[in-house]
């Protein structure tokens, strides 16, 4: 039996009717001269909008989406996490309990970052996706804004 093939966010976002192929090829081709997330690069070419990605992507990975400016951010996960690698993967934990870290992320697929996450807290991930923005507008606040 071959394993279930994930949909990619591109297919989604034509079949939606929500990105013409001519779109999706110039990200592709973008991407591939310059590297980053596709959903990152679609929303720079203004091609989409956040809410348009974050809704696809949702229903690629069936990953819930949290409005990280509607949450109270423990500005604690500074103590969790670095500001560089948070960055870098595009992530930022919001907030944890005694078994779980709860971390918002741009690419739900990056698992390296996810285990990573795991080793360095040593708390389960529980991911929700957030935009880009929302992402980094709490790493701003966890780690330049508090004392």
């Amino acid at each position: 039996m071959s394993p279930k093939v994930r949909r990619r966010i591109g297919e989604i976002l034509i079949e939606d009717g929500l990105l013409s192929k001519t779109q999706l090829e110039e990200a592709l081709a973008h991407q591939k001269e310059k590297g980053g997330l596709i959903g990152k690069i679609l929303v720079e070419k203004n091609f989409v909008d956040e809410e348009t990605l974050i809704g696809a992507l949702g229903k690629q990975f069936k990953v819930p989406y949290i409005p990280l400016k509607n949450y109270s951010i423990n500005p604690d996960m500074a103590d969790l996490l670095n500001a560089d690698f948070c960055h870098e993967n595009m992530l930022v934990a919001f907030d944890c309990d005694h078994k779980k870290v709860y971390v918002a992320v741009a690419d739900p697929m990056n698992d390296a970052a996810l285990e990573s996450v795991r080793t360095q807290t040593g708390r389960m991930p529980q991911i929700f996706l957030a935009r880009i923005s929302e992402i980094l507008n709490a790493i701003y606040f966890i780690y330049h804004e508090t004392p």
